[in-house]
């Protein structure tokens, strides 16, 4: 995979800039506060259709206009396409070879691309959803349809949320609770898979930075494996915390509150890990992303 050029349109501080990169290996170098942060930021928009500082749309946007546009053209199994996306301060229109995308999932894919920024160390010891950020957007990049079932997760988590601080009855709450398990479970599922495949990846990158001294891994425990058993764990769940659920109105249970336990030599780098133990981390488990892209779709991400 490829990206051959880059064309950026008031975006930010570059203003309108065209690029054409090599195919191999590309060096961004200035002076600080020039940009490269920003045209990484462009280039990570065009894989993930999000920026990985957590900006809005609308802090994209040089100040001096309304709408900013990023194109690129790329070579994906030795077929070009073109990449737009247009930035506007209400949301962003994503296109296709010059077509609008009808669900933002038929965007993913076209630009794979693995990211690495000091700035997600933090992951490894704050909160669970930087955890879960980083596994979410690694499967995003092999599996697109994946955005799909975590939006609709979503949106009913949102309802279920609505019903419970209003003190639905269980005649009304029970319909979304029931969607809730079957998409929730779905989405534990799609992770426990995807680990399956990537934590040997993992060890063995982590070894090798290491020198064969230590070894590492990521736990996602849950009770159970299948998919029929996970979706039995969460209805057990949603019954054990039923009275809760009514007396904070919150959802207490589902995939939006797993965390998952970084490990190096079966201890906690949350817990117990030094900064160069979790720095060799973050880099095995990006170069363990890059391996399995490369594996599965027989071709390098950017």
């Amino acid at each position: 995979m490829i990206l051959e050029t880059l064309k950026l349109r008031s975006y930010r501080n570059l203003g309108n800039i065209d690029l054409t990169w090599n195919n191999h290996f590309n060096v961004i170098y200035g002076e600080n506060a020039q940009g490269k942060t920003n045209l990484l930021e462009a280039i990570y928009l065009l894989g993930h259709l999000k920026s990985f500082r957590g900006a809005r749309g609308q802090d994209l946007i040089n100040h001096t206009a309304e709408t900013a546009f990023i194109s690129a053209m790329v070579d994906k199994g030795n077929v070009a396409h073109k990449l737009d996306i247009g930035l506007q301060k209400a949301g962003r229109n994503p296109r296709v070879d010059d077509k609008t995308v009808k669900k933002l999932s038929e965007f993913l894919g076209y630009l794979r691309s693995v990211l690495f920024t000091p700035e997600e160390l933090g992951n490894i010891k704050g909160f669970p959803a930087g955890r879960r950020a980083l596994l979410d957007r690694a499967i995003l990049q092999t599996e697109p349809v994946y955005l799909d079932r975590v939006q609709e997760y979503d949106r009913i988590l949102r309802q279920r949320n609505q019903l419970l601080k209003k003190q639905a009855a269980e005649a009304e709450l029970a319909p979304w609770t029931e969607a809730l398990v079957r998409s929730g479970s779905r989405i534990r599922h799609d992770r426990q898979r995807y680990l399956t495949r990537f934590k040997p990846l993992l060890s063995q990158v982590y070894r090798e930075i290491t020198g064969g001294t230590e070894s590492a891994t990521v736990n996602y425990s849950l009770a159970a494996e299948k998919l029929d058993e996970l979706t039995d764990h969460m209805n057990a769940a949603f019954e054990r915390l039923q009275t809760r659920e009514r007396k904070l109105g919150i959802t207490l249970a589902g995939p939006h509150r797993d965390d998952l336990d970084f490990q190096v030599e079966g201890r906690s780098l949350r817990a117990f890990g030094s900064q160069g133990q979790q720095r060799s981390f973050l880099l095995a488990f990006k170069a363990a992303q890059v391996m399995d892209l490369e594996e599965k779709f027989k071709e390098p991400p950017v």
